[in-house]
């Protein structure tokens, strides 16, 4: 029967007050993970910052900051294929609906007995790394597999590389331990536990560029050495933080336990998945050297540049998002599932949308004012980042799409799709390389060639698992088209506001004018795309706001 005392509506229904904890968790979540990423991604700009000052010779460009950045690529794909997509695939979600059914005793038994393996089969991993690295490198960097025409990178460049590469191996098991600890309280949603290690891991980084770092063979190594040393600490400091948690763990090598085959048959397809991420950044690379010496570089500068927006908003909404939809799918709740997937996803669009514009529209001045310190970054190597940067632009989105669908994908269980989808960018990347490389073959923007196969690669990616998570509408998300239609409407006031600002005649020569006009032109276009938001009524700006009231007004009472 109805009546006037709505007012009274959550005493006859306790679970709406239930809903709306949750709901405020969930925002606090993301909250405390936003800023724990935008700290983490500003500390790693410092890194990429002082790799130029400190490798990266007169012109930004060097041996030196090539062989650094490929001495990465074999551990890290190590780390994806054994550990990168299981966390989220398999520890995470598993954790966290036996925590939903009041099973814990159940679920640590299977996940210490994953961790234990892990743990063995990564040692064993390290070991072969840095056997084998002296001939892997020379194998994949100084051969012309993939492209007739490719030039290859220098034999000093890759035999650096190699170096690096071998006291960079142990790092990979400490950052293994570290990203199990962060799993393990993701899953018990203690995410002010995990938001701020990476950034102190960036701070000891930074450290280590700085204080060993220099302009030789040597000086890289030492630097080497004490990133290693730095994701040693980094283990340390995550252990701390969930030593209560961890306290179920107890080292097992049972594999014939059906909870940790289940775990296995989950993470298996991800964790290959992950390491085909991995792989496409190694092709990629590898097509970079096809041009001049110092385009890899130029290639990771304006990737982590492209990576900032989607890295702090993407990253954080899905992360937060895992447990709980998660927890929702396996309570049978296909309304919540629906509800939260959408909600997330609109979210995440809200700021990776808009950085995009300012990324496309000022991505010579970001470049400038991120990375050209001391003039160690020529007017050349600024402008083939650059335009590099502008290619990637559409892969802040698409890229966005592609993890939320991914991550609802590992919390229903179905980690195969990821894994099938994954196999079709391996296969599409190099074919789309040649294929652009070839098109702008002898133009001084070339370059973009990469980052445009990346994002072309990312945009049918995208379309796939969208598609493919449609198939179950109970939980397929609503509301995302008219979404974008209404943003790209505020994209739109964006691009006139800045577009018009950019016409004035103002050229500073000195950093800080550099950065004080920089910021002038992206606070005016980041307010013009959230007035006409307002103007809209898009919920996710309005909701932004009503949480900084309560906020205000929990502060006063």
């Amino acid at each position: 029967m109805s009546s006037g005392m709505e007012p009274s509506q959550d005493l006859r229904d306790p679970g709406n007050e239930k809903r709306k904890k949750r709901v405020h968790s969930i925002a606090l979540a993301t909250f405390l993970m936003v800023v724990g990423l935008t700290l983490s991604k500003g500390t790693g700009f410092l890194r990429e910052i002082f790799v130029i000052q400190m490798f990266g010779g007169k012109l930004g460009t060097s041996i030196y900051s090539d062989a650094f950045y490929l001495g990465f690529q074999i551990p890290d794909l190590f780390f994806q294929l054994l550990v990168g997509g299981s966390i989220q695939a398999a520890i995470t979600p598993t954790l966290a609906r036996a925590i939903q059914k009041r099973d814990i005793k159940r679920g640590w038994r299977s996940i210490s007995i994953f961790i234990s393996v892990m743990a063995v089969v990564m040692l064993g991993t390290v070991l072969l790394g840095e056997l084998l690295a002296d001939k892997v490198f020379p194998m994949i960097y100084l051969s012309d597999f993939l492209s007739p025409n490719h030039k290859q990178y220098s034999t000093e460049t890759i035999t650096l590389a190699t170096q690096l590469s071998k006291v960079l191996f142990p790092q990979v098991f400490f950052m293994m331990l570290a990203a199990l600890c962060i799993g393990i309280l993701n899953a018990y949603r203690k995410f002010s536990s995990t938001a701020f290690g990476p950034t102190f891991y960036n701070i000891l980084v930074v450290l280590s560029i700085v204080v060993l770092g220099g302009f030789s063979t040597q000086s890289v190594t030492n630097a080497c050495i004490g990133i290693t040393a730095a994701a040693g600490l980094y283990f340390l400091l995550q252990f701390v933080m969930a030593r209560d948690e961890i306290r179920h763990f107890r080292f097992s090598l049972q594999i014939k336990d059906e909870g940790f085959r289940e775990l296995l048959h989950l993470a298996i397809p991800t964790m290959i998945s992950a390491s085909i991420m991995q792989l496409n950044t190694i092709i990629i690379s590898w097509f970079a050297g096809s041009f001049s010496e110092g385009t890899l570089t130029s290639l990771r500068n304006a990737t982590t540049t492209w990576q900032l927006p989607y890295g702090i908003f993407a990253v954080a909404v899905g992360n937060v998002m895992l447990p709980s939809l998660s927890a929702h799918f396996a309570a049978g709740d296909d309304k919540a599932s629906r509800s939260l997937l959408s909600s997330s996803l609109r979210n995440a669009l809200f700021m990776t949308i808009p950085s995009t514009g300012l990324l496309f529209i000022l991505s010579g001045d970001v470049i400038n004012g991120i990375f050209n310190w001391g003039h160690k970054y020529s007017p050349a190597a600024v402008q083939v980042t650059a335009t590099i940067l502008i290619g990637y632009c559409i892969a802040v989105i698409m890229q966005t799409f592609v993890f939320i669908y991914n991550q609802a994908f590992y919390a229903i269980g179905k980690t195969r799709v990821p894994l099938i989808n994954g196999v079709l960018t391996l296969i599409l990347s190099p074919i789309f390389c040649n294929l652009f490389i070839g098109i702008f073959h002898g133009q001084s923007y070339a370059p973009v060639a990469l980052s445009l196969s990346y994002s072309l690669t990312s945009t049918i990616s995208a379309i796939v698992l969208i598609m493919l998570y449609r198939r179950n509408r109970k939980i397929a998300p609503t509301g995302i088209l008219p979404y974008l239609l209404r943003s790209a409407l505020c994209l739109c006031v964006m691009f006139l506001i800045v577009f018009s600002l950019n016409m004035i005649p103002l050229h500073p020569y000195a950093k800080i004018s550099q950065l004080l006009w920089l910021a002038v032109r992206t606070f005016a276009g980041i307010g013009g795309y959230l007035l006409a938001a307002r103007v809209m009524k898009m919920e996710e700006l309005q909701s932004f706001i009503d949480k900084l009231h309560r906020r205000k007004s929990n502060r006063t009472a």
